[in-house]
């Protein structure tokens, strides 16, 4: 595995540690940094050579997307791959969106994290298949909407979401509308009744064109 230093970011520890040994146990070699927080995940990958990012959608005070957001932004370039408690397939579609490379589920056994690791670290996509039908599958949403949507499915209340994302209510408020008109429902509530008659089918393997 063609990876000499590693990021986790994760709430907690023993997960942190989990996902520490797992990546040793693939290559003794890659020195596996260890983050709590988005923050202070941003200041790692700012003053260290780190190809690898496996890291949770919930974290410390901030949204796994956001950071991945923000560091491809500022020219982060490795791998991202999600080892999330969440999910919904609109989390592994909103991964996707943003420009991770891989999402799957800590429910997954150990070989498929592996597996997934792996497979990211070779250029390869790890997602779920999205067999929704026609229109919602093609709908697309800019990559803050996806980022804004994400909080909204958490529960987050549009001035919440502006002080994360330092945005006005007013700018939230737009991007909601814009949300909801792209997937012509008349609210969240029954935008999330809709995703959650999402099927997902076995994880897929795709050869990263990038």
């Amino acid at each position: 595995m063609p990876i000499s230093k590693a990021l986790v970011i994760d709430s907690q520890p023993i997960m942190r540690e989990a996902i520490g040994q797992i990546i040793h146990d693939l290559s003794v070699s890659t020195q596996v940094y260890q983050a709590s927080s988005s923050s202070f995940g941003l200041q790692i990958i700012n003053n260290h050579p780190i190809d690898l990012v496996i890291l949770d959608v919930d974290l410390q005070g901030s949204d796994g997307f956001e950071f991945v957001r923000r560091s491809r932004a500022h020219g982060y370039r490795g791998k991202i791959l999600f080892i999330s408690a969440n999910q919904h397939p609109m989390f592994s579609n909103t991964a996707k969106q943003i420009g991770a490379n891989g999402y799957i589920t800590k429910a997954e056994n150990t070989s498929m994290l592996k597996e997934a690791i792996v497979s990211v670290t070779r250029g390869f996509s790890v997602f779920k298949n999205d067999e929704a039908n026609t229109t919602r599958r093609h709908t697309k949403l800019s990559k803050r909407e996806t980022i804004v949507f994400n909080y909204l499915l958490k529960g987050y209340t549009n001035k919440q979401i502006s002080e994360i994302l330092t945005l006005s209510s007013k700018t939230i408020s737009t991007y909601k509308s814009r949300i909801l008109d792209k997937y012509k429902v008349d609210s969240i509530v029954e935008l999330i009744r809709l995703q959650q008659h999402v099927n997902v089918d076995m994880s897929e393997l795709k050869k990263d064109a990038a």
